[in-house]
């Protein structure tokens, strides 16, 4: 998605950058699939985000929810 993003050794420094659009996967993790979601909703472009079904038993109104935030979640 193009983030800039620091590794370092106990963690992290995310570096405000554009995002755009990408194939995506979520191992079935909902986890993943959430997090994705989010950046995929402030990206620039279409994302795909593969194995989101994995929202089901976690948070079953996920799909409903994230359409009412603008995602088109098919």
């Amino acid at each position: 998605m193009g983030a800039k993003i620091e590794e370092k050794e106990d963690g992290m420094i995310i570096i405000p950058s554009p995002l755009t659009g990408a194939h995506l996967f979520s191992y079935a993790d909902h986890r993943m699939t959430l997090a994705l979601t989010v950046a995929a909703l402030a990206a620039q472009g279409e994302s795909l985000i593969e194995g989101a079904e994995c929202t089901s038993k976690t948070y079953p109104t996920f799909k409903r929810d994230f359409q009412a935030l603008g995602a088109n979640i098919l």
